[in-house]
């Protein structure tokens, strides 16, 4: 009888924790591209144009072709993380789009996924209200009903933050991993920074002009945290 209770109760637990290491297996955020693995992104993309890493704490950067990867991860003194970066073309502009991946456990191993990407406009800048004919996984920030503008220090932009109303336990834990270790936080979403380029004005509209995007997950709560910082304001949304 013992033996049958305790087989039953470490069944019972193995059941658990299988169900606990599987909870994101699977799961990306309506964007379509965050928390996907990186074999996902090169079956979606193809091969990367270039690697990119980082030496923490960012001292240094490196850029190396795809057939050099084993030559970039013998120039660290340790285990990097290499992340994506791919030259794509759509209708008339070039654009950037860089992956970059966290490590994620949940499934009892190493699996490396997309924490956050950002796509650049590289040959020209675009209107506001055109992005998402570029750029399709920029279509949930046209629902987006908190848009806050702030102006980052030491430039002449102006950044725009998209944050959906959706949170679920992958945004949540996107955030906790891979963003702020500030437990306090619990609106983690799918939010888009809009970096405007130089000289924009104020007033934003659908025909701004964007150099570039960043997809993460971001909240109101993070944002009020910088907001005497970086002047966070709430506006309407231009795109609506």
């Amino acid at each position: 009888m013992k033996f049958k209770l305790a087989f039953c109760f470490l069944s019972s637990l193995f059941t658990c924790f299988s169900q606990v290491s599987n909870s994101y297996a699977g799961e990306i955020l309506d964007d379509g591209l965050l928390w996907l693995t990186k074999d996902e992104i090169n079956e979606k993309f193809g091969k990367p144009t270039y690697l990119y890493s980082e030496e923490e704490p960012y001292r240094r950067y490196v850029f190396v072709l795809p057939e050099n990867e084993n030559a970039l991860r013998a120039t660290f003194l340790y285990d990097v993380v290499i992340h994506n970066s791919y030259n794509i073309k759509r209708e008339t502009h070039d654009l950037e789009y860089r992956f970059y991946y966290g490590e994620d456990l949940s499934e009892s191993k190493k699996t490396y996924r997309v924490k956050e990407y950002s796509i650049k406009f590289m040959d020209s800048p675009v209107a506001l209200g055109r992005v998402v004919n570029l750029v399709p996984e920029f279509k949930p920030a046209h629902e987006c009903k908190k848009v806050f503008q702030e102006r980052l220090l030491n430039y002449h932009n102006i950044r725009l933050i998209f944050v959906t109303e959706r949170v679920n336990d992958l945004s949540k834990h996107i955030g906790y991993l891979h963003t702020d270790h500030d437990k306090d936080i619990k609106d983690w979403s799918l939010s888009y920074k809009v970096i405007l380029c130089d000289g924009e004005p104020e007033n934003v509209t659908e025909n701004s002009m964007v150099k570039e995007i960043i997809v993460l997950v971001d909240g109101e709560y993070r944002i009020g945290k910088t907001a005497n910082v970086f002047g966070s304001k709430l506006i309407k949304n231009p795109l609506q």
